[in-house]
């Protein structure tokens, strides 16, 4: 009789449960399964059932590697036309984006709605099952050099990458206006490289071949270049003048030094790199409208791109943009896509540090 007792109780448990999770339209779903249902609608209708959800969800949760001084202004900026959302934010390199959330997501928990991040950890975490595709309406327009076919990333803008040089120390006309004039030994001792460049690395090494790439930068490892971590230090040494060039520079950061009065000039290599912000929504999204309506503004011509592209000077990946810095802007750029750079990254970091005498 107990045991009849104890099945029923058992029985009517599991069927309360059941019941529980068949009348709960978001247990189990992922962020990609819960928005389709938005999919076909119009513009006006989808904002408007988006925000009814992000309404509730109250917040959005972004973990990106984009500088805390632009990071901040850009989710105040989206505050301004999602006021209901809060807009909270975990701000690190790459590598530390990656780590932290990776960590949470072993942990059991995903805190992260949207992650904004470069092109190695983008393929890694897709790799992983970490991030769900989303196809936003407002990747229309924006090439497709900066986006996947089924919308597992989409970047808003691109870091494009310039030498950086101090007028003081090196004349325009004296300049390297090239890969191969970059090799003259007289710049022995006067440049810098990033330790945590093999993403540029591997897209020139893809670009020429591998022989002739490996070729190169043993050349370059022989001038010396100085390791500086972090693209915006090195800018800031070579405005300073401690340093005298770094060619591998994020482009609008020794251009706003410029325009504040320093000593650096600036030019395009050819092919010119470029390395994207890619937006990314993570697979477990706790907050997936507002996460969905941030990703939408981000990428929309009147919302992020044209914040970052007009008071940052951040080269949006869309054209016809008013640009800060329209110096940047060039018809062609070799990108740092995913899923060129991604399966290749761990050879990459390796030969990379070998040649530069990087240590782990």
């Amino acid at each position: 009789m107990r045991k009849k007792r104890k099945f029923f109780v058992l029985s009517l448990l599991g069927t309360l449960l059941l019941s529980f999770l068949s009348s709960s339209p978001n247990w189990a779903q992922t962020a990609a399964q819960l928005l389709k249902r938005y999919d076909g609608l119009k513009a006006k209708e989808r904002e408007e059932k988006l925000g009814e959800g992000a309404k509730k969800e109250g917040k959005v949760v972004v973990y990106s590697f984009t500088a805390i001084d632009q990071l901040r202004p850009l989710l105040e900026e989206f505050q301004k036309r999602y006021p209901f959302i809060k807009a909270d934010q975990y701000r690190a390199n790459a590598t530390g984006v990656f780590n932290k959330f990776t960590t949470e997501v072993r942990a059991g928990q995903t805190l992260a709605d949207v992650i904004d991040i470069s092109a190695g950890e983008t393929h890694t975490l897709w790799q992983m099952g970490l991030i769900d595709p989303y196809l936003s309406p407002n990747r229309e327009g924006i090439p497709k050099d900066f986006m996947d076919d089924k919308g597992f990333w989409t970047a808003h803008y691109h870091f494009v990458i310039a030498l950086g040089f101090n007028t003081q120390f090196i004349k325009p006309a004296e300049a390297p206006k090239s890969y191969e004039e970059l090799l003259n030994p007289k710049w022995k001792g006067r440049l810098s490289l990033d330790p945590a460049d093999q993403d540029l690395f591997g897209a020139l090494l893809l670009h020429w071949g591998k022989e002739k790439a490996l070729a190169y930068f043993r050349n370059l490892a022989k001038l010396e270049p100085r390791m500086v971590t972090g693209h915006t230090q090195q800018a800031n040494l070579v405005g300073a003048g401690e340093i005298q060039m770094a060619p591998w520079l994020y482009g609008y950061r020794p251009l706003q030094l410029k325009d504040q009065g320093a000593p650096v000039e600036v030019f395009l290599f050819e092919p010119a790199l470029t390395n994207p912000a890619y937006l990314l929504l993570t697979r477990n999204s706790p907050h997936p409208h507002a996460a969905a309506l941030f990703i939408d503004w981000a990428l929309s011509a009147e919302g992020g791109m044209k914040f970052f592209g007009e008071k940052f000077g951040r080269t949006p990946t869309r054209t016809g943009l008013k640009e800060r810095f329209p110096q940047l802007r060039v018809e062609k750029y070799l990108v740092v896509k995913p899923e060129i750079v991604g399966p290749n990254f761990k050879e990459f970091t390796k030969l990379y540090y070998e040649i530069f005498g990087i240590s782990k």
